[in-house]
């Protein structure tokens, strides 16, 4: 049982491992393509964001092979248990977004001119700061969602156009994920100068409840 337990959580880091790294790759061509659209001013931004992501994403990766280590050492030392396996089960469910989640975390209500970079620049926050679950407008993001522009002035989800106001909902410990956004110089006051008409609202909020994607990605 310990065995089969423990073989089973590293299965699932693994597989999940290998979600990452198709989503990094997927990340790029997205970026790859959409430069013949850009304006020189707007390159110099752009390659930030994707080396931020690119960043991000490598921290993920390492850590889960680490997991994916310590999964393995479990089996072979006869340490593994069906509970630990399931909640490390669980936890990864949560993180690929196929299973719903609840919990304490942040809401950020943005009412106003906003655009799928910053966005995603938000979403790559919240998850830094340690958000287990997003959702925007309710619906859930994944580690291979994709956010795109739509017409105007909306923004587009996995294919589905969002429209403003938007609210966002990000799971995690809600003291750390709130600093995080609202600190001095950080995300919330950088949007505030660049959409100075448009409004946000940060909060922190005892129970989130966030759906699972709608259909795998």
């Amino acid at each position: 049982m310990r065995t089969s337990a423990g073989g089973i959580a590293a299965t699932i880091v693994a597989l999940f491992l290998g979600v990452l790294v198709v989503t990094q790759v997927r990340s790029q061509d997205v970026y790859s393509r959409s430069l013949q659209l850009e304006t020189p001013a707007s390159l110099t931004t752009l390659i930030a964001n994707l080396s931020d992501r690119n960043n991000s994403l490598r921290d993920e990766i390492f850590d889960l092979r680490l997991r994916v280590t310590a999964a393995r050492d479990s089996v072979a030392n006869g340490q593994g248990s069906l509970t630990e396996s399931q909640r490390e089960i669980d936890q990864l469910k949560i993180f690929a977004a196929v299973s719903p989640a609840r919990g304490q975390g942040i809401t950020v209500k943005i009412d106003g001119t906003f655009d799928d970079r910053a966005m995603s620049d938000l979403v790559n926050e919240l998850r830094n700061a340690g958000a287990e679950a997003i959702a925007v407008n309710d619906m859930r993001i994944g580690p291979r969602s994709w956010l795109g522009p739509g017409p105007d002035r909306t923004i587009i989800l996995d294919g589905r156009q969002l429209n403003g106001p938007w609210t966002v909902k990000a799971i995690g410990s809600s003291d750390v994920v709130y600093v995080a956004i609202t600190r001095t110089g950080g995300i919330e006051g950088q949007f505030q100068l660049i959409y100075p008409r448009t409004r946000f609202a940060v909060a922190k909020e005892t129970t989130l409840d966030v759906a699972a994607v709608a259909t795998p990605r």
